[in-house]
């Protein structure tokens, strides 16, 4: 049997998690799982979506660019205009896979901080990978190749200024620049009212999305591409047709019966406001500490944080975290590692006092 080489390894998350579920096993003791990337302070109440599994719609195969009801939903909740071609997709990663599977260009630039699996699934299509600094975006001027950027960062859990990323995006319009946007946490903090980010998705813009962080249903696995390139739309929709042949009714029907019923948006509203708050709790209590790390420009939003503690040192007081380290190419200590702050703040707290006390501050100054 002769089998192509992927290139890239396993990742570490899940590797990380399978050590917590052994320790919890041998110890008894719970442990406060901040490595992973889901939104859990809270979970969305679902009781108000009425499902007919014995429907023919939810038995039988999606259309395959995804159900027409959902794809006006995003276009309406989110601010695409009639431009713009939807197809949805089984996750944000499959929505990754599919972009970068679809453009020919070599070279994609990806910030210094970078979610993993960017960089695994570039190295699987054989990508030039080059970095920018994402703090420092006012400055960063590429002349040639596809921008990709997350907002909020994951890991950093940062995000630019409104003016300093408007300009950029102009900057990427007026010279032709591709920029793929990752934003399965942007809508969770922002109101686009208040951005204006809707009005920068231009023709070189493709939006990747999901729903696993913005109502917290990761286990649905439903995302979204948008573009408004009818080239690239073709590619994906005969690319999404054999890799996926239609997408999962159910999950699709669920989503629609949230947005579409009175006590089904009350229930995204609650969802998404007691997630930011506890979120914002949690940044607030690492910044008082000191804890954050000393390279952020500004208090970053969330979900994530990078903070001045290391894996071995977080483990030992009962916390999983990922090094971050792995969310780079560049050298870098043991002494810093990514955490969700998608967690109850009392729970955060509870876990996090003990870490203050026995931690010696390094009293960082964030601007």
């Amino acid at each position: 049997m002769n089998i192509i080489d992927p290139k890239v390894n396993f990742s570490s998350i899940v590797s990380i998690g399978e050590d917590v579920q052994k320790l919890e096993s041998e110890t008894g003791k719970e442990y406060l799982k901040l490595h992973r990337g889901v939104m859990d302070v809270t979970q969305i109440d679902l009781s108000s979506v009425k499902l007919d599994l014995n429907s023919k719609k939810i038995q039988q195969y999606s259309p395959n660019d995804g159900d027409s009801r959902l794809i006006d939903i995003i276009r309406n909740e989110y601010r695409f205009d009639g431009d713009h071609k939807i197809l949805i997709t089984p996750g944000g990663m499959s929505s990754l896979d599919l972009v970068v599977s679809s453009l020919s260009d070599f070279k994609f630039w990806i910030p210094k901080y970078h979610w993993g699996s960017w960089n695994k699934i570039l190295k699987i299509y054989n990508k030039e990978i080059s970095l920018f600094d994402e703090f420092d975006i006012s400055n960063f001027r590429p002349d040639s190749g596809v921008v990709m950027m997350c907002l909020p960062s994951n890991p950093t859990g940062w995000m630019p200024a409104k003016e300093d990323l408007i300009k950029f995006l102009d900057y990427c319009a007026v010279n032709n620049l591709t920029v793929i946007l990752d934003l399965p946490y942007y809508f969770l903090f922002n109101s686009d009212d208040e951005i204006g980010l809707s009005g920068k998705f231009s023709n070189n813009v493709i939006v990747v999305s999901s729903f696993s962080k913005d109502i917290g249903l990761s286990g649905f696995r439903i995302g979204y591409i948008s573009t408004k390139s009818e080239e690239l739309w073709k590619s994906l929709r005969i690319r999404s047709l054999y890799k996926y042949n239609s997408i999962n009714n159910l999950s699709q029907e669920a989503i629609i019966g949230l947005f579409s019923t009175i006590e089904g948006k009350r229930s995204i509203d609650d969802f998404r406001e007691k997630t930011t708050s506890h979120i914002s709790q949690n940044i607030s209590w690492l910044s008082q500490e000191g804890l954050l790390y000393e390279e952020y420009p500004s208090v970053p939003i969330g979900p994530f944080a990078i903070v001045n503690l290391g894996y071995d040192f977080l483990i030992s007081h009962r916390i999983s975290s990922v090094p971050l380290r792995k969310f780079t190419t560049i050298d870098l200590p043991n002494q810093f590692s990514r955490i969700s702050v998608s967690v109850d703040h009392q729970i955060f707290l509870r876990y996090m006092s003990e870490v203050r006390l026995s931690h010696t501050p390094r009293h960082i100054h964030i601007v």
